[in-house]
Parts: C-alpha cells; structure tokens; sequence
C-alpha cells in the first residue's frame, strides 16, 4: 500500500507526458494547415492577379487598330505591372520579316528559334513566347527581367499574355489591311475634274487616320454638254470597303443622271431610287449644283447633306441652306426641292463632307461657323492655296476619325489669271 503514491504520480507523468506529445503533434499539424492556407492563399491571390493582368491586357490590346500603337501599349502595360523590366514585340510581316517595336532591332538567333518551333524560349533574365492565333503566326513577344528572373512556372503565364495580345495584333493587321485597300479602291474612283478654263477648281480628298473609317466621302465636277457645270459632293454613311463600293456606283450614277440633262433635285431623285433598289444597309448624302456660266444662275439640290458656302467678292460668305430632302436610300419615296441662286465673277463656292467641320468636343455648328470664318480669310487666296489653308486650319495636325472631302470651285473674273 505505501507504493500506491508512487504508481499514482508516475501514471500522472506518463498521461501528462502523452498528452504533451498529442498537443505537440496537434500544434505541428495545425501550423503545417496554417502555412498550407497561407501558401494556398497566397497562390490564390498570385492567380487573381494574373486572371486581372490577362483582362488589362485583353483590353489595353483592344485600344487601338494599328499594330505599332498596340505593340507600344503592350510594353508600356508589362513594364508598368513588373511583370518585366523591358519588354519588345517582334512583328512578323507578310514576307516573313521580324521588325522589333517599339525600338527597331534585329532579331537574334532565339528570337528566330520561336518562330521556327512556335514554342516558348526561356532562361533566367528572358522569356521569348509566340504570338500566334490559331494556325496563324503573328509574331514573337519578348520579355526581361532583372530580379527575379523568370522560371518554368512563369512559361503558363506569359504564353497567356502573348496569346491574348496575338488577338489584338491580329484584329489591327485585318483593319489595316481593309483599310489600305478601301483606300486604294476609293482613290483610283476618284475623278479627273472637267471644267472650262475661267472655273479655277481645287478638289482634296484626306482619308481618315485611324481604322478603316476610309470609304464614303467623294467629288465630281464636270461640263454637261450643254455648256452647263456640275458640281457634286456627297458622302455614304458607314465606312470601309462596301461604302467604297457603294461611294463609286453612286458617284457614277450622279454623274450619268446628270449628263442626260436632268436638273439636281430629278439626279438625286433617280440616285435615291436606285440605291434602294441595291438593297445596301448603306445611305448616302448629296448635294449637285448646276452652274450656267453665260447667266449666272445656279441650281442646286440637297439630300440631307450639309449647306454649300458662296464668299462674295467683298469677302463676306453666306450659305445656300435651305430645307434639305432625306438622305438617298431611305425606305420611302420623298420630293427634293430644287432652288436658285446668282453667282457672279470673282466669287468661290464651297463644298465639303461633315469630316471638316465634325469634332466630338464640339457641335457641328461651331464647326459650320468656324469653316464659314476660314472661308472667308482663304477665298481670296489662289484656289489651290485656299484649298489648303482651310484644311490646314480646319483640321490642324491633329488626327481625324472621319474622311474629309473639299471641293472649291472660283469663277475668275475677266482677264483674271
């Protein structure tokens, strides 16, 4: 009996000392969860960032339809995130040649490995990942970093990166390409102008400079049979190749309606009639004007387009504006009004599309009143000269989103030159 004590304390330490062992091992377990989370967070979070980085740089891509501006945004993004300390796209052109931008170089032989292989190239400092969509190489996207530097873990993700901006070169290749032939097709289809020698004319044609907005504004001046000059402007709403197609059908309609002697409200009438005929979702504005030289007289017809400016000799412009007819393609008939004027030697008429005087900052009437001023200064410059004063002052050396067409047409004054 006097060693039941003695069993009692050492059964006491060995429970004690089993139950030190199980909160040891409860407490190992519990902080090998806690660096588990803790990792699985921080894995979580790493993957969040990246999914937000993709999406930036889906929509940074997406900005622009020109390869240059995309590949410049793409570098400025990466190297703005850390996700590279530089950074270079490769661009591959239609006769297999690589230009680095937005710095030119020249492509060394890794560079030229991935566009061999299309698979990815990487060491510690750089990461070189094609460009492709689908069957289609576009290119090679280059990064480097300084610390740290890049791993196989990192090749996921960048071939991400270089997937989605692949979509935004793609897609501002095609536009480039729509655009340089909508405007080859609109520039070939553009007129030679035929008038008499004491009409001084001056016809200027600026395509947009961004997208293929390129396609629907045009001019034409010529001498009707009988003596008398017309004058048309007219632009097709929508842009790119099919308001190509549709602006020279139409130009060449106007010009035939006219040539067989109808006046511009019965032109714009048959045009109108015509063009809903094409079934095309496309409308178009136009304005014709029928000038008799031995009278004076003018006569015109509008179709929802903007006013023509007259600048008398006295320097002061007033506008032919009165109530214009819808614009030609409609789904309904309608009557044109057509009005007179008098135009007199020494004086200069105007016509333009809405590309001149459009801007988004601004109504189209500040637009209206400030070419009606510039007009006025320019008028009684050689006509070519004025021509380009008022684009110069019109659109300055800013970009345009829109074609911009200008047709000036100057009755010399006896013994002018």
């Amino acid at each position: 009996m006097a060693d039941c004590p003695e069993n009692l304390v050492r059964e006491l330490r060995e429970i004690i000392e089993r139950q030190q062992q199980e909160l040891q091992m409860h407490r190992t377990e519990l902080e090998q969860t806690n660096a588990g989370l803790l990792a699985l967070h921080a894995e979580v979070e790493r993957q969040r960032q990246r999914s937000a980085f993709l999406d930036e740089v889906s929509r940074t891509v997406s900005a622009s339809l020109r390869g240059r501006e995309v590949a410049e945004a793409l570098v400025q993004l990466v190297q703005r995130e850390g996700v590279a300390t530089s950074a270079a796209v490769w661009i591959l052109d239609d006769d297999r040649r690589l230009h680095r931008e937005p710095d030119p170089g020249e492509p060394d032989p890794e560079v030229r490995r991935v566009v061999a292989t299309r698979r990815p190239v990487t060491d510690e400092k750089r990461m070189l990942a094609p460009l492709s969509v689908g069957p289609n190489l576009l290119g090679v996207l280059e990064l480097c970093r300084d610390e740290p530097g890049f791993g196989e873990d990192d090749i996921p993700f960048v071939s991400a990166v270089a997937a989605r901006s692949a979509v935004g070169l793609r897609n501002a290749g095609e536009y480039e390409r729509e655009r340089e032939l909508a405007e080859r097709l609109q520039l070939a289809m553009l007129p030679t102008l035929d008038t008499p020698p004491d009409l001084r004319l001056c016809a200027r044609y600026l395509p947009a400079a961004r997208g293929v907005n390129v396609g629907g504004d045009w001019f034409d001046a010529f001498t009707r049979p009988d003596g008398t000059i017309v004058l048309t402007v007219g632009d097709v709403t929508g842009h790119g190749l099919e308001a190509a197609v549709i602006m020279g059908k139409l130009q060449n309609v106007l010009r035939a309606y006219a040539t067989e002697g109808h006046g511009p409200a019965e032109t714009l009438r048959l045009t109108h009639g015509l063009l809903r005929g094409w079934h095309s979702s496309l409308l178009a504005t136009a304005v014709v004007i029928d000038l008799e030289l031995s009278t004076g007289r003018v006569r015109w017809a509008n179709a929802g387009h903007l006013p023509v400016f007259v600048a008398g000799t006295d320097g002061r412009v007033r506008a032919l504006d009165e109530p214009n007819a819808p614009l030609m393609g409609v789904p309904f008939t309608f009557g044109i009004q057509e009005y007179e004027a008098d135009l007199k030697p020494g004086e200069t008429v105007l016509m333009y599309t809405d590309g001149l005087v459009e801007r988004r900052a601004q109504s189209i009437d500040t637009g209206m009143e400030r070419l009606a001023d510039v007009f006025a200064s320019a008028a009684g410059d050689p006509t070519d000269e004025a021509g380009d004063r008022i684009l110069d002052e019109m659109l300055g050396s800013a970009e345009h989103d829109d074609d911009v067409c200008l047709l000036l047409c100057h009755w010399a004054e006896d013994g002018a030159d």
